[in-house]
Order: structure tokens, then sequence, then C-alpha cells
């Protein structure tokens, strides 16, 4: 875990995630509703907001190498120390409170961002002239795309869980940015 940890003996708000990385995350939800649940599939209005994924994507990335602290991937990056050390403490029923990410959701928001770049490229390329029509781009396509659903499902259940098991304030912080942090709880992430 990383070196920065502070308890404190009153409830702080902590700034966890800057406005660019709200936009994205809400503005990911909302386009790929759009593409799931709204838009036919293949129109030009689906590419669209599939070209508008992957720029939020190529904007996001460059975000983690160079943006705030929280927002940055090697601030949160699932090491297997991390990874190990967060594992052995929840098996120990203790919950871990991060500002950011915490190891798992790590893997989770790196698995979340491959597949959408997965399904923003197949997308992409069922567009070329050498692709046209080809039936194994477009199942690929939405093998990304459903993997993709799944691990939003899976990944909006746990934060909801979580909130509840670590009063982690996950979702105010998604929205507003901030975290409010108890009293006396140990924050495994805090900024150095």
């Amino acid at each position: 875990m990383n070196k920065g940890i502070a308890m404190h003996s009153t409830v702080q708000s902590q700034r966890v995630w800057d406005p660019l990385v709200r936009i994205f995350h809400w503005s990911t939800v909302l386009l790929c509703s759009l593409n799931w649940f709204v838009l036919e599939e293949g129109d030009t209005a689906h590419r669209w907001v599939g070209y508008a994924v992957g720029i939020l994507l190529i904007i996001r990335l460059v975000w983690g190498l160079v943006g705030s602290y929280y927002a940055r991937f090697g601030q949160w990056w699932p090491t297997p120390s991390r990874l190990r050390q967060y594992l052995q403490a929840m098996r120990a029923r203790r919950h871990p409170y991060y500002l950011g990410h915490n190891p798992v959701g790590s893997l989770m928001v790196l698995a979340l961002m491959l597949g959408l770049c997965g399904t923003a490229l197949t997308g992409w390329m069922t567009t070329w002239d050498a692709f046209w029509g080809e039936d194994w781009l477009e199942e690929l396509h939405g093998f990304f795309a459903n993997g993709v659903l799944t691990l939003a499902g899976i990944h909006a259940a746990v934060v909801l869980l979580l909130d509840r098991l670590t009063r982690s304030d996950l979702l105010h912080a998604m929205v507003f940015g901030s975290k409010r942090v108890p009293p006396g709880i140990k924050v495994e992430d805090a900024r150095p």
C-alpha cells in the first residue's frame, strides 16, 4: 500500500476526482447507455457515439499519465503487493479505506478501459473497406460491448455494496469530486 496514510479526529472532506475524471466517467456511462439501449446498432448515430467514447478514452489515457494525483495510473495501479495486502485485509474482515481506487477496484477500472478500447476499435474497424461485412469482427465487437455491459453492472453493484460496508462515499465522490472521511479512519492512499 502507499506510504501516505492519514487519520483524522473529525470528518474531513478530501478532494479525490477532478472534473475531467468525473466528466469522462459520466459521459462514458451516458454514451454507452445510448449505444446499448437507445440507438440502432450500426446506424450513423451509433457510430458517432462510439467515436466519442474513443476520443474520451484517448483523453483519459493521457490524463492518467499527466493528470491530478488520484487520476494518475501510477497512484492506483494494482501491483501484486497492493492486491495481496488488500485481499489479506479483506479476508481478515478489515475493509481498508481508499480515497482513490482500491487495488481490486483498479483491476475493474483497467478491465473496463480495455473493454471500451476493444469495443471502440472493433467498431471503428467495421467501417474499413478491408473488414466490411466481416462476421468475426462484428462478433468480436459484440463480445467487447457485452463484456463492458457486464463489467459495468458488476462495477455499479460493488460500488453500492462498498459504500455500505466501508461508508467510503464512492458515489458521492464520483458526482461531486470529494469524499467525506469519517473520524478515526485510516486512509490507505492519502496524498503525500
